[in-house]
């Protein structure tokens, strides 16, 4: 190796060099996944050939190609598309001037192209690159001698002859080679499986959330730091520059430890060191996974040393502060060990109850009961763990941990139970309602439910529009009458889901449709709390169920993949992300079988994702509306099931479903019944999916949205005949807004007799005349849609 004078990076004498990825680093979206979409061979093809490299049945070299490969567009036409398109993290360019003012050297390792990343930095920094900053990536050449902005003339070169294309780690490993007190700090920032080799060359990685890298690290047992944009990064490196923090320490612990462990296992191969207990194991008797301990720790949240990480990888954290992030300088978290019941050592205990208390728990006088004596951890935790052979197999061991928010904190998981009382840790998270919940046994598989038309040929539906539930009991907006018994003051969720409590042991649907704005996003900092209230009646009395969002599911910690994620596998849950070509999420059918035994449907519901805020405010202010790739989907699935429909003896029928209004709910001259108490907010673009619905038969449409408007208007076609019915479905939750002239909360049913191909709608009131079918109406009569008598 040459003098350390010879490496570019430290000519300036640097304390800190920091190695970044670019694309969905540095950038919000993929350049290259932005080119192979739009100009390319789209969006599914290139997702398959992501999931190929991932199963190993595709190289990453090869895949990324054939990607490129399929973009035929003339080269600077693609930059200037991408310089349109493309997108810094809000932080990047703060922390672009910051690294230049304090001298440390940005370094960009790509698999990208030069010439693209150069064009998009000088474009969307407004200026010639500094020389602190270099660009090492893979570069463009001409394919079979033609001009690279010519048709299909361009190419990919590749940087290196490696599994990548372009092996980052080769340009950090001379400065990661210099002897640690010689040189500057090392550190990396990236998102994808290709930065994996180079992270494990610097002393501290940036991994960006909810992206491959975090899982491939976690696979790998590499350690690294969570970040959601280039603020935190831009803090920890100042720290780290100023001396406050210092990665070195824990790197020189971290490499004493290993050494004096690979010393007594070496020692211990040779002339067995170590109690023989260590190295007996239990029989085997299913390949789960059993708890052995938890506990409750706390760190510091200004220091990225002390963070609260498990201290070795049969240790897992459950990633929600107990303080929902609300400490200043502390956090707190749960933490479970566990084991497969194959590795279990003699002597390993399994934790087989959990209770939280002040003072010790007391036995009961069952006989049967274990009597063991309990372990106390923080936070009030009290553990029943036994060594007993076998127990790892009862149905009473906890094999998994999970932590949820609220004093009406529930979890409609099988074999889940809450426990009855907060975390005791202190003030903060009694307040906060930090509830332990905990699973026995095996994990239930999920079987989902076939709803199917009862035996006397009715089906009916309940629609639960907004219900607006909080993290813990929620704050009553504008409820009618304030106090609904006198004394007692109105606690939103509880009185949200007593009224819906009331309506299902009344009306008994066969399917509930939650129709968007299950959450309140502001008062949801866990949203999988308020999420899991929403369906836990429904699924204790066994009802199938289908979730939309709306414009406030996703403005708590999760987003719409997350929360899908959590409802797809619940118990009765027919909610499904939908396929992931056609935009947003949540955009699929539920098929209501005929009565018997026929595999034949009966009813086709449609449900759709109406996406949130426009986005274009300039142009269409307000709300997002139904995308193009959409009402593709629509009218190929509508138009692909005809045929199959008209198998079914009886009358077939379609409806559909989303979140906010269309256009056309608001259109004058249109005939409707019910409560227009304010504006329509339907989004101020028109795309034409009323005309998709009309034009595949479908007889009605329901939304939420508007709280207090419930009115279903009947649109007319071009021959003056009725064609489609657009029903608000009414606020039901305290959490939403009400006003509007003393607005009482209400839900809507769609009541089928397929006897007679007809269907009646009508609401139900939480307050006043609470036992009328409110506004019932006949909406569908010998299978087509009815007009107002």
């Amino acid at each position: 190796m040459g003098s350390i004078t010879d490496l570019p990076y430290l000519k300036t004498n640097p304390k800190v060099i920091f190695f970044s990825d670019f694309d969905g680093t540095i950038t919000l979206e993929d350049s290259n996944d932005h080119m192979v979409d739009n100009l390319g061979y789209g969006q599914a093809k290139r997702r398959a050939g992501n999931v190929a490299v991932l199963e190993n049945k595709a190289s990453f070299r090869d895949a990324f190609r054939d990607m490129l490969d399929s973009v035929k567009t003339p080269f600077n036409e693609c930059l200037q598309i991408l310089q349109k398109n493309m997108r810094l993290d809000p932080h990047f360019t703060e922390f672009y001037y910051w690294a230049k003012e304090n001298n440390v050297p940005i370094v960009i390792l790509s698999s990208g192209m030069v010439p693209v990343i150069q064009t998009l930095l000088e474009t969307l920094l407004g200026h010639n690159l500094d020389d602190h900053l270099t660009i090492v990536a893979n570069d463009v050449e001409s394919r079979d001698g033609k001009d690279i902005n010519t048709p299909g003339g361009w190419q990919i070169r590749y940087h290196d002859d490696s599994h990548f294309g372009h092996n980052k780690s080769l340009e950090i490993k001379p400065y990661a080679a210099v002897p640690f007190h010689e040189r500057p700090t090392l550190l990396y920032a990236g998102d994808g499986v290709s930065d994996l080799s180079a992270a494990a060359e610097t002393d501290l990685l940036f991994a960006k959330a909810g992206k491959d890298l975090i899982t491939f690290c976690e696979r790998e047992g590499m350690p690294y730091t969570v970040f959601e944009n280039w603020s935190s990064i831009l803090a920890t490196t100042k720290d780290i520059l100023s001396g406050k923090v210092s990665v070195r320490a824990g790197i020189q612990l971290a490499i004493v430890a290993s050494v004096i462990l690979l010393f007594i296992v070496t020692l211990d191969n040779r002339f067995r060191v170590l109690p023989a207990s260590i190295h007996g194991h239990l029989p085997s008797h299913y390949s789960g996974f059993v708890v052995t301990d938890v506990s409750v720790v706390t760190c510091s949240v200004l220091s990225i040393l002390s963070g609260c990480k498990p201290s070795s990888p049969e240790w897992t954290q459950i990633e929600k502060d107990l303080y929902l992030r609300s400490g200043w300088t502390s956090a707190a978290y749960v933490q479970f060990q566990r084991k497969k019941e194959q590795d279990l050592l003699p002597s390993d205990k399994v934790v087989i109850d959990l209770k939280i208390g002040r003072l010790e728990p007391q036995f009961n006088n069952d006989p049967k009961e274990d009597r063991v004596a309990w372990e106390q951890r923080p936070g009030g935790l009290w553990l029943k763990r036994t060594a007993k052979r076998h127990a790892s197999d009862s149905h009473n061991a906890i094999t998994s941990v999970d932590v949820l928010f609220g004093a009406d904190a529930v979890d409609p998981r099988a074999g889940w139970e809450v426990r009855d009382t907060a975390v005791l840790l202190d003030s903060r998270t009694e307040d906060l309602e930090a509830r332990i919940t905990v699973r026995r046994g095996d994990p239930s598989k999920v079987k989902k439910p076939v709803p199917r038309i009862n035996e006397n040929g009715r089906f009916k539906i309940m629609q639960l529009a907004d219900l607006h539930l909080s993290t813990g009991l929620g704050h009553c907006r504008d409820p009618v009458p304030e106090e609904l018994v006198p004394g007692q003051g109105c606690e939103a969720d509880p009185r949200t889901l007593d009224f819906v409590e009331k309506l299902l042991d009344e009306e008994q649907p066969d399917l509930v449709i939650l129709s968007g704005d299950q959450v309140n996003g502001e008062t949801s900092k866990d949203a999988q709390s308020p999420l899991y209230k929403s369906v836990k009646l429904l699924v204790d009395r066994k009802i199938p169920y289908a979730a939309i969002f709306g414009n406030h599911d996703d403005e708590g910690n999760l987003d719409r993949q997350q929360s899908m994620a959590l409802l797809e596998e619940l118990p009765y849950s027919l909610s499904s992300a939908g396929p992931e070509d056609v935009d947003g999420v949540g955009n699929y059918i539920l098929e209501v079988l005929g009565r018997g035994n026929t595999d034949h449907s009966a009813l086709t519901l449609y449900l759709l994702d109406s996406h949130s805020y426009s986005p274009d405010e300039r142009q269409f202010r307000g709300y997002d509306w139904i995308k193009p790739s959409q009402i593709r989907w629509f009218k190929s699935t509508a138009q692909g099931l005809k045929n199959k429909h008209h198998k079914y003896a009886y009358m077939h029928m379609n409806m559909a479903f989303i979140h906010i209004p269309l256009p056309e709910f608001a259109q004058s001259g249109n005939y409707f019944r019910g409560n227009w108490s304010e504006p329509s907010t339907a989004p101020g673009f028109n795309s034409g999916f009323k005309d998709a619905l009309e034009e595949e038969g479908i007889l009605f449409v329901g939304c939420g949205h508007d709280h207090a408007n419930d009115y279903c208007a009947l649109s007319k076609n071009s021959a003056d005949k009725p064609s489609l019915w657009m029903c608000y479905g009414g606020g039901s939750g305290f959490g939403g807004y009400g006003g509007y002239g003393g607005f009482v909360r209400r839900v809507r049913f769609y009541d089928f007799d397929m006897n007679a191909g007809r269907a009646v709608t009508y609401k139900r009131l939480e307050y006043g005349d609470v036992d009328s079918r409110i506004d019932e109406m006949m909406i569908i009569d010998g299978g087509a849609v009815k007009g107002p008598d």
